[in-house]
């Protein structure tokens, strides 16, 4: 038996109270944790070691296409996938809010070069779906500075 305002709630106020709980959780669920300049720089780290290795699948698919050493529809497929890692890494990166100063010193040399890693990535796919021999060894070359770079600040924050 059921009294007014009493125990078990009626069908429409737990439909009311799930909806209510669910926009609690979603709320609380999009606030991300203020950074401290450490972690900051902890993902900064993390960031450049991750787009390193796709930035380096990239020279060797240039270096593969160079020396006819893989087939094409191979080389595309890897360099698509290394383009596609590198575009989630720098949208992954450039999503954290910097906490400091320095922070944003940080963010403004890594920011550029997970835009050349990405640009320099669909470069070579496009020069490799073009079957473009020198698209891809000017994509070989932006990609060799660009990992020399992303190399000497992993040195920095290592």
């Amino acid at each position: 038996m059921r009294t007014s305002g009493g125990w078990p709630p009626t069908p429409a106020a737990r439909g009311l109270l799930a909806a209510l709980a669910l926009l609690v959780l979603a709320l609380t669920g999009c606030v991300a944790p203020t950074p401290t300049t450490d972690s900051h720089r902890a993902s900064a780290g993390q960031t450049v070691t991750d787009l390193l290795s796709a930035v380096n699948s990239g020279v060797l698919v240039a270096a593969a296409h160079r020396d006819g050493k893989a087939f094409s529809p191979y080389l595309e497929t890897v360099a698509w996938d290394a383009e596609s890692a590198a575009r989630s890494i720098a949208d992954t990166y450039g999503i954290i809010q910097p906490p400091s100063a320095e922070s944003d010193l940080l963010r403004a040399r890594l920011v550029p070069l997970c835009d050349d890693a990405v640009n320099a990535l669909a470069d070579l796919r496009i020069a490799l779906r073009r079957d473009d021999s020198a698209g891809v060894a000017e994509a070989a070359r932006l990609l060799t500075e660009t990992a020399d770079a992303l190399e000497r600040l992993e040195g920095e924050l290592s």
